[in-house]
Order: structure tokens, then C-alpha cells, then sequence
């Protein structure tokens, strides 16, 4: 059976928080072990932030303090001393005795002495059901009161943002692998995000969505985390609608059509529901009696906006936007607030190359949310493919300097690339890495453009002289690559290394067509 595309679906993702507590009935649990200490001021701070730690979390509606009692009898049981906290406590047991505790993260740390009057406060959280331990920049405090305490409610108020800053990373760059079709690094990243905040529902169902994909084919796992979602949202349209996307590729039908019919109740503007449904009725063989069905229901009443709607999405799924573009418009002319359909209504102008209206109708969705990003980055792209070069050229700088947006300078270059301002294009590489100076994510976001676009030109063949300039292109862009890539640390440096040996390869085989096309050339 043809597998169900889903268009755009990066661009119906929303941005959402990544806080692990929202409201006192749903609040994070959090257990304070003491932290270390070497000497007799140190002690001093360390007893005072571990009490001014606890009122405040105490009073907190995000959080729910474990009491110290529950704490230290979760580490007794499993062996471990509370009187020797002072010295450390090997994480695995942290973890351990989290669990017993029923704490979602825990903080520990040590105060050590540093110059003069001055102490540092090392603290990290464990997020216990992943395991992943997040470590903050250490603090400088002196052995006084009202500094002790400033720290602490200082660190309270950051525990969430520490946890929901490494999950937006680790999402941002899954969501980057996902657009490029890097599926393998993708589902690495969406799982980086789920060891930071498991119950990450967006990463959750995203990765569903690629493990669905036609070059990863993992129905299974993707029919896992949809009903993982669901168990945390049990009204989650997206997670119902993937569902009936399993349902699809295992050619249950009759079961997808119930699971779109349910998405759309829990959401009557999930688009990507409607498409499902349009494409149940064509995996049936029932694409004429659903058209004929969908035209009858209009003729019957012209104000039957579902079935117009259902109409114009089947059209879509049988790749004929220009019959569906005009029913779309007509839905949004009585719905203009339909803004997920307005993006369908963008890609299918996109496909049959009208970049202007594709844009136009992106511009109107961001009017909307002014403060989505991503969308702001697609609505670039469709302007840029308009030859609206100077308004995505502005748009993107707009966004670099509101949020400093990795990807904005990444798709900046590339509508530099594109345009033929290679000049321009270097600048910009030069302001990603002057704005993240040593940053493995930009490192990697560079090398990999310059590894993605010279390892396309090296993959041109015919050994003729005209193609020499295009491999002497290749050569340098793969060049670039690696010096960029070499520069890569952290939990990346492994896919960059794999990057650097394939344009090591590469360069190698255009060297080999240049010598060959000059050898015959004599």
C-alpha cells in the first residue's frame, strides 16, 4: 500500500513548553539531598541552601518538596548512608532511590572553597526516569545569610528552564535532522529530548511520525508512542491520528477510518486527520464512491464545510492540489481561523510553484503568532523561493536577532547560497560562530551544510571537462566540512566523524575524476 505523506507536518508542530510541572495538581517532585561539603564554612552553606532550597520548593505551586525523612529512608533501603551525604552519592543511586521516592527530579551538589571569601556551589538535577543528569553553571556565593538564600530561590526559579533549555536543544536539532531527512540523527535527538523530559508529548509524537516514515519503517515502535501518548493525554488528536496512520500501514482500514473520525472530534482542525481519512477511503479503493460522496454532500448543502474540507484534502492526497486549492480557499474564506489549514493551503500553492501565494498565505498565519519561530523560518524559505530575496534576507535577521535561532543563520546562508552571494554566505557562518563561539551545534550545523552541498556536487559522474569546476567546488565545500567538523565535541562528535570520513571519501573520488578527465583530455 502507498504510504500516507503528511504534508508539512513540521511546520503544524507548535512551539510549546517543556516544563515538567504546570499546575499544583501536576506538580514536579523534587528531593534535595545535602550537598557536600568540605570544611566548616562550606558545611555552614551547604545546611543553610539545602533549608532555604526547601522553602522554597515548599511554597512553590510548580513543585512538591519530598519530605527529608522519605529521602533518607529511600537511600537506607537500598544501603546507603544519609550521614555520609557530604561525600557524594554515585548516581546510580540517586536514581535508585528517586524511584523509591517517587521524585521526578533530584538536585544534589557540593560547596568547595575558592578565593578569598568566596565559595562555589556546583549543582546538578537528576531527571529521574531517564537517568540524564543536567548540570548548570556553578555559583559563586559568600557565607552570609541573605546571598545563601538569594541562591537559592534563584536555583528553584531556573530548575525548569535548566531542564527545558537541553530538551529545546536536543528538539531544535531533531527537528533540523527531520527537515533534511537524516532520520537515523533525528530519532537520536527526539530520544535525547525524552531522557531530559519523558513525558515531552510534541518530541513524543514526532518521533512516532518519523519512525513511520518510509525509510526507518518502524510501525511498531511508532504504534508504542502513540498509545504512550495517549496514556498522558488520552484526548491527544495528534497521537489518535498517528494512530490511524499504524492502522494504514498494517491495512487495517476499517480501524484507521475510526481513529481519524476520533482525531477529529478531539480536534476538528487536525488537517493531517483529514487527510488520513481521505487517504483511508483511497487505500480501500474507495476514492471515486469518497469524491462522489464528498461532491454529493456539497450539492446537498454548499455550507457542508467537513465535507469540503475532507474533499479538498483527498485531492491533496492524490497530489491534484489544483483541484484542492480551490476548496480550500473556500473553507478559509468562512474560516479564516483555520490557520493549520492555511499552512496545507501554503504547501499546495508551494507544489504546483506559486512560492508568492504560498507565501502570502504563511505571512497570514505568523500575523497570528507573531512568536513562532519555526513558522517565521518557513515563511523565509517560501519567500525566498518567490524571489522575495531581501524580505527573507530581513525576516531571518529579524529572527537572529530576536532569538538567535542555530537554524535562521543555517537557512540565511542558504538563500545567500542560492542567490549566488557566496560572499554573503561566508559572512554569515562567520556571525553564527561569532555568536556561538566554540559551539559544537554550530560547528555541526556548518559543517554539515558544507558536507550536504559538496557531497552533492561530488556526486556528479559523467567524466566530461566541463563537470572539473563542479568537482573542484566539491573538493573545497567538503574541505570546509571538515575543518568544521573536526571542531565538533559533545554527543555529536561521533556523527561528525562518520561526516569526516565520507568527505574524506569523497574528495578522494573527485580527485580521481579531475586526474582521469585530464589523463584523457591530453
Amino acid at each position: 500500500m502507498k504510504r500516507v505523506t503528511v504534508l508539512l507536518a513540521a511546520m503544524a508542530a507548535l512551539a510549546c513548553s517543556t516544563a515538567l510541572a504546570g499546575s499544583a495538581s501536576d506538580a514536579t517532585a523534587v528531593g534535595i539531598i545535602p550537598f557536600g561539603y568540605s570544611d566548616d564554612n562550606s558545611r555552614w552553606i551547604s545546611g543553610k541552601l539545602s533549608d532555604f532550597l526547601r522553602d522554597n520548593l515548599d511554597t512553590s505551586e510548580e513543585f512538591s518538596l519530598i519530605g527529608e525523612n522519605d529521602l533518607n529512608h529511600a537511600f537506607e533501603d537500598i544501603g546507603f548512608d544519609p550521614d555520609q551525604f557530604r561525600y557524594g552519592v554515585p548516581p546510580e543511586m540517586i536514581t535508585e532511590a528517586g524511584t523509591a521516592m517517587g521524585a521526578d527530579l533530584v538536585l544534589f551538589g557540593f560547596v568547595v572553597p575558592a578565593s578569598g571569601d568566596q565559595y562555589q556551589v556546583l549543582w546538578n538535577l537528576v531527571v529521574v526516569t531517564s537517568a540524564n543528569t543536567i548540570s548548570p553553571a556553578p555559583s559563586m556565593v559568600v557565607k552570609n545569610t541573605d546571598p545563601v538564600k538569594e541562591l537559592a530561590e534563584n536555583m528553584v526559579s531556573e530548575i525548569n528552564n535548566h531542564v527545558g533549555a537541553r530538551a529545546d536543544e536536543s528538539l531544535n536539532m531533531a527537528r533540523y535532522h527531520s527537515a533534511n531527512g537524516s532520520w537515523d540523527s533525528a530519532i537520536s535527538s527526539y530520544l535525547q529530548v525524552l531522557e531530559v523530559d519523558p513525558e515531552h508529548v510534541d518530541a513524543m509524537n514526532e518521533l512516532a511520525g518519523v519512525y513511520l516514515k518510509s525509510d526507518v519503517d518502524s510501525v511498531a515502535r511508532a504504534q508504542e508512542i502513540y498509545n504512550q501518548v495517549l496514556a498522558i493525554d488520552p484526548q491527544n488528536s495528534q497521537a489518535m491520528g498517528g494512530l490511524g496512520l499504524v492502522a494504514l500501514e498494517n491495512e487495517n482500514y476499517d480501524a484507521a477510518k475510526n481513529y481519524f473520525d476520533q482525531a477529529i472530534e478531539a480536534d476538528p482542525d487536525n488537517t493531517s486527520a483529514y487527510s488520513g481519512l481521505a487517504s483511508a477511503y483511497t487505500a480501500m479503493g474507495m476514492t471515486d464512491q469518497a469524491i462522489d460522496s464528498f461532491e454529493s454532500a456539497l450539492a446537498a448543502n454548499p455550507g457542508n464545510l467537513q465535507a469540503r474540507y475532507a474533499l479538498g484534502l483527498l485531492y491533496i492526497e492524490m497530489g491534484n492540489y489544483t483541484d484542492a486549492i480551490p476548496h480550500i480557499e473556500a473553507i478559509l474564506d468562512v474560516r479564516p481561523d483555520y490557520s493549520n489549514l492555511r499552512l496545507k493551503l501554503a504547501a499546495a500553492y508551494s507544489e504546483v510553484g506559486d512560492y508568492s501565494s504560498a507565501a502570502d498565505n504563511a505571512v497570514l498565519v505568523l500575523e497570528a503568532t507573531p512568536d513562532d519561530t519555526d513558522l517565521a523560518l518557513y515563511v523565509a524559505q517560501y519567500e525566498a523561493r518567490a524571489g522575495r530575496t531581501t524580505d527573507a534576507v530581513n525576516r531571518l535577521n529579524d529572527i537572529i536577532a530576536s532569538s538567535g535561532s542555530r537554524q535562521a543563520y543555517l537557512i540565511l546562508a542558504t538563500v545567500y547560497r542560492d542567490s549566488g552571494q557566496r560572499g554573503s554566505m561566508q559572512n554569515v557562518f562567520n556571525r553564527l560562530h561569532n555568536a556561538y563561539p566554540g559551539d559544537p551545534v554550530a560547528n555541526y550545523m556548518v559543517g554539515a551544510f558544507y558536507y550536504q552541498s559538496g557531497s552533492s556536487a561530488a556526486r556528479v559522474s559523467e567524466l566530461i571537462p566541463a563537470n572539473v569546476p563542479t568537482w573542484e567546488g566539491a573538493i573545497s565545500e567538503l574541505s570546509s566540512a571538515i575543518t568544521f567538523l573536526n571542531q565538533v565535541t559533545g554527543y555529536r562528535a561521533s556523527q561528525a566523524q562518520n561526516m569526516v570520513a565520507a568527505a574524506q571519501n569523497a574528495i578522494s573520488l573527485c580527485e580521481e575524476k579531475i586526474d582521469r578527465v585530464n589523463r584523457y583530455s591530453q
